[in-house]
Formats: C-alpha cells, structure tokens, sequence
C-alpha cells in the first residue's frame, strides 16, 4: 500500500485504533526489526543513499541511523502498538514511513520457550524520494535474518 500526501491523514487514525495487546511485549526483552533494502526505481538494482538519517517518531531513542552511506536498514518495531512510525532523511530530501502490523506469541526452543512473530500487513510512506515500497517477506520471527521489504527510491 503507497500512501499519498492525502492518505496519511486517513492512514494514521485507523492505525491507532487497531486492536493491539501492549501487555504481549510485557513478555519479552527483545526486539523484532524490519530489514530493509534499498533499490533504485530506474535498475531495479540495490542502491545506496548519502548522508543518512533514520528516525523513530514517538520514542526516546528516536535517532537510529546517522551514517554517510547506507544500502539497507533495520527498522525496530514497537511491541507494544501494532503500528510504528519512521523518518528517513537523505541529504535534504525526507519521507515518512507507516507501517502496520499483528502480532503473536510462538512457542520457541530455548530458555525463553516463547517469541513474538510479527505479521507485516501495510507499509504507507510520503513520496519525496520513496517512489514505493514492496513487502517482501511479511513474517518477522525471533532470529531470523531476511529482507522484509523493498524501498525503490528515485
């Protein structure tokens, strides 16, 4: 899902109101992050943005990334809400990111016996330089290391 200028306004009070259990993250001392990857709308191919921030809106650790270069990005889900907001900068050009998912408890192995799984379902931005978004592999699980989405940026 894109979302232009017009829907954010329409996008974010639906994403509060979505069911969501803040007690589930109660349970766990870990984060679940979006990957991430960069690529070019013209190639297709994987790219690289200069002079990159990465903010978190709502949180006290709100800067994430502050770096020359980057080619991918791992976004960390809020637990507690079903929805978590980003601002990415590069260079002087900025975009908002949404992004809305569930979530579910998952017995695991190990000492914890239990794990958040994340279930992507939408991801709105602004179209500053994001020309648009793809999900890739919507499920986030407990250590599990692949590419959740696409970026395609101008």
């Amino acid at each position: 899902m894109v979302l232009d200028h017009k829907h954010i306004a329409l996008f974010i009070p639906l994403a509060l109101f979505s069911a969501c259990n803040a007690d589930d993250s109660a349970l766990l001392s870990y984060q679940h992050t979006l990957q991430v990857g960069l690529y070019s709308v013209h190639t297709q191919n994987d790219t690289v943005l200069t002079d990159v921030k990465v903010y978190g809106i709502g949180r006290e650790d709100s800067m994430l990334y502050d770096v020359e270069s980057a080619s991918s990005f791992y976004l960390n889900l809020n637990l507690s809400r079903c929805t978590t907001e980003f601002v990415i900068q590069t260079q002087t050009l900025q975009d908002n990111i949404f992004i809305r998912y569930d979530k579910e408890l998952e017995p695991v192995s190990g000492s914890s016996g239990i794990a958040m799984e994340i279930s992507v379902d939408s991801i709105g931005h602004t179209k500053t330089f994001i020309d648009s978004v793809s999900i890739v592999h919507k499920t986030i699980k407990y250590n599990e290391s692949l590419e959740n989405a696409r970026f395609f940026v101008y």
